[in-house]
């Protein structure tokens, strides 16, 4: 899937987890965790003026070092169903592919690996989801 031309919708208010590999990975382009992100439950991609910290004229400054949220996307987690969805808010989604949306669901599912999310903590995160 290619994003179009001058889109950047993801890039506004954007809540990007991040991974301790996509953390050294942007260092070491020579940028300081503090700069580029904010912990809060996790690390997240920090937000300047309401749009991502590498959002410049509208292009992403570290495309082809982004965290693998941002590759993942338009594939998100939904916590409250436990499965792999399409971000409606991208106005590519329709380009996707069956085989893209699987790839980016490993990325999805790697995330939750390297960042040590289990179930019980998703369900934290969404406390109306019922445990079975």
């Amino acid at each position: 899937m290619l994003c179009p031309e001058g889109c950047h919708t993801c890039c506004i208010e954007t809540e990007m987890i991040l991974t301790e590999s996509d953390i050294r990975r942007i260092e070491s382009l020579g940028y300081n965790r503090e700069e580029f992100s904010e912990k809060r439950d996790f690390y997240r991609l920090r937000n300047v003026h309401g749009r991502c910290y590498f959002l410049e004229g509208g292009r992403c400054k570290i495309y082809e070092d982004r965290p693998l949220g941002c590759r993942a996307y338009p594939v998100v987690l939904n916590i409250s169903t436990n499965n792999c969805e399409l971000d409606d808010l991208c106005p590519a989604i329709g380009t996707i592919n069956e085989e893209e949306f699987r790839e980016k669901c490993l990325i999805v599912l790697k995330i939750i690996r390297e960042l040590g999310i289990t179930l019980d903590f998703m369900q934290t995160l969404n406390p109306r989801r019922q445990r079975s």
